[in-house]
């Protein structure tokens, strides 16, 4: 809570007044006994934002499975196109309807958060005419004429809205006049200014298959209202979602709970089933389904191979997808193969804050900024927001400090923005498997930074050479085996009989060693499990045989020296691209000046340029 006694006392509002007694009373800030007033607000306001972020779990699953189905409805109708033998890609079609929620998820948080200034919300042309704040106004408006359904207003709206994002608008451009797409009325707007965000999630050329379709007012209508408004359920009421009240991590829980689902194309007429959990014997009047559970599918013919209780059943009938539909869901094992998790705040906070206390002891402000945060599984980037938030709180704690000047209250939330800013384009990496969690981390810091724009630009991060899809478990160590442990002769020990050294980053590779994956391994394609025996016997055997031979392989001293040449160029090679890596991320960084830390000026590369570097980054990569 914050007060601003001015404000307060100008008004001489009764009520206001009253409000401010009791909020501040004594008996309400450090009560004799008990919990105070103000911490049990601030307890009710964080368990309500969980409690709404898991009804938007369910919203954003059923969102873009509407979406996907509209595609498919779309592309089919109007443009003669078909969905199976190649001729839509499933995969394509999910990535981009999580894109597109996710631009969703953008507006609504930060028209939510006027107090980060992005969004000209106090402009009445833009929060009227453009917002999506506007089009909220019609979560429950009931569609009556069939114009209303089937028209594509609100598709031109949010097309609009989404172009005005990617390319700003300013109040002094020559060109007054904008048009909504199928319409010839023009909007002349010379009120407000947006600073163009020239961003990956914004990039009309990653959304090349949706850029063809329209959705229909009705479903764009109903994907609002569900991302407008809490779930109904016994005794509880549909509420209004406040987006400024939900956290970065709420929202991040929300979209990690979805990376593991997919989307796919029913190739026949599929009925849901489920296992029987034996408490309902006939499920045929409720369907207690839950739809972020796994979920199974099988065809109309299989069917009767399942009991009542295994069925799932909708308004009284067996729940079908017919042939073609578009369904997103969690299948199988997904989730435990790929161990997607989302860690709660709670734990995210405790973790960073005890990992950085020894970290930060005896630290300059300006030593902080020299950090890297690395997180090898990052998700939605939860753990990185939170070291971020952290270590920005810490870094203005002390440069205030060391310039004996402090921040004013009207100044510091946007101060803090900046550093925050700063510390995730520079000091932060991430690996994931899972391509999607890349994009989700990436929108995930973004919106976790932004600020108010200066000089009508805003800045926008570049996370290409920073945010990487891959397994971190897997890579070429900087670990190496001494020559003479690589026998020549019967019966003399082998290399893998001891532990290899690490040879430090920075540290000049010693002569007469071999790196370790240039040597074979007992572990090397050994398959122990007894089913994959059982499969394939011969096949296992050929290997085990090959794996025995290549290991106790002797080396003549032709070799040897091969093997010491090779691992000399590998060195040479990788200290050569860390050498260009390091002057790519100078060429793609652009200038941002915090406080107590001016940087010197050079000259903004564009979203296109830091993408050709990267392209041709690694097509280097490719070649050697």
């Amino acid at each position: 809570l914050r007060f601003d006694l001015e404000e307060i006392l100008s008004r001489k509002d009764n009520d206001s007044l009253t409000a401010t007694a009791i909020l501040l009373h004594r008996e309400h800030t450090c009560p004799g006994e008990g919990t105070t007033l103000l911490d049990e607000l601030d307890e009710n306001s964080h368990r309500h934002a969980f409690s709404v972020s898991d009804d938007l779990k369910y919203a954003l699953r059923k969102s873009i499975e509407l979406l996907g189905n509209e595609a498919v409805w779309y592309l089919k109708n109007k443009l003669n196109k078909g969905v199976f033998s190649g001729k839509l890609d499933e995969g394509q079609l999910t990535i981009e309807c999580l894109r597109y929620m996710y631009r969703l998820l953008f507006l609504f948080y930060i028209e939510a958060r006027r107090d980060l200034g992005y969004a000209p919300m106090n402009a009445d042309v833009y929060r009227e005419g453009y917002s999506l704040e506007s089009l909220r106004e019609l979560e429950q408006v009931e569609l009556r004429t069939e114009e209303d359904s089937n028209g594509y207003f609100i598709h031109a709206s949010l097309k609009k809205l989404f172009f005005l994002i990617w390319q700003g608008y300013a109040s002094d451009y020559d060109s007054k006049i904008i048009f909504l797409e199928d319409s010839e009325d023009e909007v002349i707007n010379d009120s407000f200014e947006l600073a163009p965000l020239k961003s990956h999630l914004f990039d009309p050329e990653r959304m090349k298959l949706l850029d063809k379709v329209k959705f229909r007012n009705k479903v764009l209508r109903e994907i609002i209202e569900l991302m407008s408004l809490s779930r109904e359920g016994k005794g509880k009421r549909r509420g209004r979602i406040s987006y400024a009240q939900l956290g970065i991590n709420q929202l991040g829980a929300v979209y990690e709970a979805l990376l593991c689902f997919r989307g796919f194309f029913a190739e026949d007429d599929l009925y849901e089933v489920q296992r029987d959990d034996g408490k309902n014997k006939d499920k045929k009047s409720q369907n207690t389904r839950d739809e972020l559970d796994v979920a199974y599918f099988v065809k109309q013919e299989d069917l009767e191979n399942y009991t009542m209780g295994e069925r799932v059943f909708e308004n009284g009938n067996p729940k079908m997808y017919t042939k073609g539909s578009f369904i997103y869901r969690l299948a199988g094992r997904d989730r435990q193969n790929s161990a997607s998790y989302y860690t709660p705040e709670s734990l995210t906070r405790c973790l960073v804050k005890y990992a950085l206390k020894e970290l930060l002891k005896d630290k300059t402000a300006d030593d902080i900024l020299k950090l890297k945060v690395c997180e090898p599984a990052m998700g939605s980037a939860a753990f990185l927001n939170e070291a971020v938030n952290q270590l920005a709180e810490k870094y203005l704690e002390l440069k205030q400090e060391e310039l004996n000047k402090r921040i004013p209250h009207d100044e510091y939330l946007q101060e803090k923005q900046k550093v925050k800013m700063f510390l995730a384009d520079r000091n932060v990496f991430g690996i994931d498997l899972n391509p999607v969690a890349v994009e989700l981390a990436e929108v995930s810091l973004w919106l976790n930074c932004i600020y108010k724009p200066e000089n009508r630009k805003a800045f926008v991060p570049w996370f290409g050479m920073q945010l990487h899809c891959g397994n971190s478990l897997i890579g070429s160590r900087r670990q190496v085996y001494s020559t003479t442990l690589i026998p020549r002769e019967k019966k003399q020990p082998c290399w893998y009989e001891h532990e290899p050294k690490r040879v430090m980053v920075g540290e000049k590779l010693p002569p007469s060693v071999v790196f370790h994956f240039l040597l074979p391994d007992p572990g090397m394609a050994n398959y122990s499990d007894r089913v994959i025996k059982s499969l394939a016997p011969k096949e296992i055997e050929t290997i085990n045989n090959w794996r025995k031979e290549f290991c106790h392989a002797l080396y003549d001293d032709f070799d040897v020296d091969r093997l010491v040449t090779l691992s000399q160029r590998i060195d040479e090679l990788r200290q050569r691209h860390t050498k260009e890596l390091r002057e790519m991320r100078k060429r793609t960084t652009d200038p941002l000046n915090i406080f107590g830390c001016e940087e010197d000026k050079h000259q903004n590369s564009t979203l296109e340029i830091k993408d050709k570097i990267l392209a041709q980054e690694k097509f280097s990569e490719g070649v050697g």
